[in-house]
C-alpha cells in the first residue's frame, strides 16, 4: 500500500503498527481522529513530502525514497536522523537492557550467564554512544553548515577552505562495527547460552534486537544514499564557485 497525503493517518497505523515509532519521531501524538496524513503534517508543521517518503520506506522495504529525498532540504533528513538517535539511546536500548536484566536461568548459572550478556551489551552501548555522539557533534553540524553555504549567495570563505581539505567522505561511517556487535549479541542468545527459564523474555529480547537492527540499517541507508551523495555534490559545487 502506497501511503499518500490523502489517506487517514489512523488507517496507516492500523495497517502497519510497526510505523508507530517512526511516526512518533516526527513529534506526532495520538488522538488525531480522522485527519489525513497531510492534515496532521500541517498541524505539526511537518514537510508532508518528506514525511511520506520516510513512512513509505519503512512501510514497504521495496520502496526506495532516496532520489526524491535528495531533492528535499538535507536539514529535514538530519533532523529525522537526530530524532532516531534519541529513540535508540533513550528508548530502544534501555528497553533491551531491562529485558536482559529480567533473564533467568537455573540456580547457579543465572549470574554467570547474565554477566556474559551484560558484557557484550555494555560494549555495544559504548560503541553506539560514541558513534551517535560523533555524528551529532561532527558530521551533522558540518552537513548543515555545508547546506547553508550552498544556498547562501555569498559563501563563507573560511568554510570553503575547510571543504577543500576535507570531504563528507572522510566523515562517512560504514557502521560495520555496530552491525557486528549486534550479530554477536544475537548469536550468544540463540546459539551459545543455555535456555533461560523465562522463555517469553528471551523471545521479547530477540524481537527487540532484530527490530533495532532493521531500524539502524535503514538509518545507515539514509546517510549513505541521501546525506553523503547530496553533501558531496554541494562540496563540489562550492569548490567550483571559488576556482
Amino acid at each position: 500500500m502506497l501511503i499518500t497525503k490523502n489517506i487517514k493517518l489512523a488507517e496507516v497505523i492500523l495497517q502497519n503498527y510497526h510505523l508507530i515509532p517512526i511516526i512518533s519521531r516526527f513529534g506526532i501524538k495520538f488522538g488525531f481522529g480522522d485527519k489525513t496524513a497531510e492534515q496532521v503534517c500541517l498541524q505539526y508543521k511537518i514537510n508532508v513530502d518528506f514525511f511520506l517518503e520516510i513512512v513509505n520506506a519503512f512501510n514497504d522495504k521495496n520502496y526506495l525514497p532516496y532520489e526524491k529525498l535528495k531533492k528535499i532540504p538535507l536539514s529535514f533528513t538530519v533532523n529525522y536522523l537526530l530524532k532516531s538517535h534519541h529513540y535508540y539511546n533513550k528508548i530502544k536500548l534501555p528497553n533491551i537492557e531491562k529485558l536482559i536484566k529480567k533473564m533467568e536461568w537455573e540456580a547457579g548459572n543465572s549470574e554467570k550467564n547474565k554477566n556474559v550478556l551484560d558484557k557484550f551489551f555494555s560494549q555495544y552501548l559504548k560503541e553506539v554512544k560514541e558513534h551517535t555522539t560523533n555524528e551529532e557533534k561532527e558530521i551533522y553540524p558540518y552537513v548543515l553548515e555545508l547546506e547553508k553555504n550552498f544556498y547562501d549567495k555569498t559563501a563563507d570563505i573560511e568554510f570553503i577552505k575547510k571543504i577543500k581539505n576535507k570531504s563528507i567522505r572522510d566523515y562517512a561511517d560504514t557502521h560495520d562495527e555496530l552491525n557486528s556487535a549486534l550479530l554477536d549479541l544475537k548469536n550468544i542468545i540463540i546459539k551459545y547460552l543455555p535456555p533461560a527459564k523465562n522463555r517469553e523474555i528471551t523471545e521479547q529480547l530477540l524481537t527487540e534486537i532484530f527490530k533495532l537492527e532493521a531500524d539502524m540499517k535503514d538509518h545507515t541507508k539514509l546517510e549513505d544514499n541521501v546525506v553523503v551523495p547530496v553533501a558531496e555534490m554541494m562540496e563540489n559545487e562550492l569548490k567550483k564557485r571559488t576556482e
